[in-house]
């Protein structure tokens, strides 16, 4: 990925992040912009140590994902990890983010590999769908090549039209009271 395609796409990113209701009520308050690039900046690096990021051919829309067997985290990947959440989030959310990060993946079904997409962003001046349409051709043919479902989570009414309209299912949902809002788990198993 060239220098050019790396900067829209973390400007994606952080407009993903900033549309984030699971995220509003954990950031810091203040300069936000910064935040918001400082978090898209640390899910780019990891993810893309793991050849999960992916900006679609016309450079509307991005993806970070992973294939779950392959994530393996460093002590390095943690402490950048508490770097970014010290200059982006709340200190004294960290125990309850914590337990809700558990929690979350302790409902994804227990299956030996998937690909995980922990961030889709669009750009908001596009009104084009190919960039969706090239970001799930991209997720299918991944799916397809490895034999492995996709998994999502969304708190999003419209992401979750969205991914019913391109044949994800939900298998679970609950309400998080911490957010005060639905959570709702996603599965797609790869075409045939």
């Amino acid at each position: 990925m060239n220098k050019t395609d790396k900067q829209i796409l973390l400007e994606i990113m952080a407009g993903a992040f900033r549309e984030s209701d699971r995220l509003r009520p954990i950031l810091r308050k203040g300069n936000t912009e910064k935040r918001l690039k400082i978090m898209a900046a640390y899910a780019y690096d990891l993810a893309f140590k793991f050849n999960g990021v992916y900006l679609s051919e016309d450079k509307t829309t991005a993806i970070v994902y992973w294939q779950q067997s392959k994530y393996k985290r460093s002590v390095k990947d943690y402490l950048k990890y508490a770097v970014m959440f010290l200059r982006t989030l709340k200190l004294h959310k960290l125990l309850e983010t914590a337990r809700r990060e558990k929690y979350v993946e302790s409902r994804r079904p227990d299956l030996d590999d998937y690909i995980y997409v922990w961030l889709l962003g669009k750009d908001p001046e596009t009104n084009s769908i190919r960039g969706l349409a090239d970001i799930r051709d991209h997720l299918n043919d991944l799916a397809r090549s490895l034999n492995i479902p996709i998994l999502i989570e969304t708190t999003v009414e419209k992401l979750l039209k969205l991914y019913r309209y391109v044949g994800f299912e939900v298998y679970d949902e609950f309400f998080d009271e911490t957010i005060g809002m639905p959570v709702y788990f996603l599965r797609k198993d790869p075409p045939e």
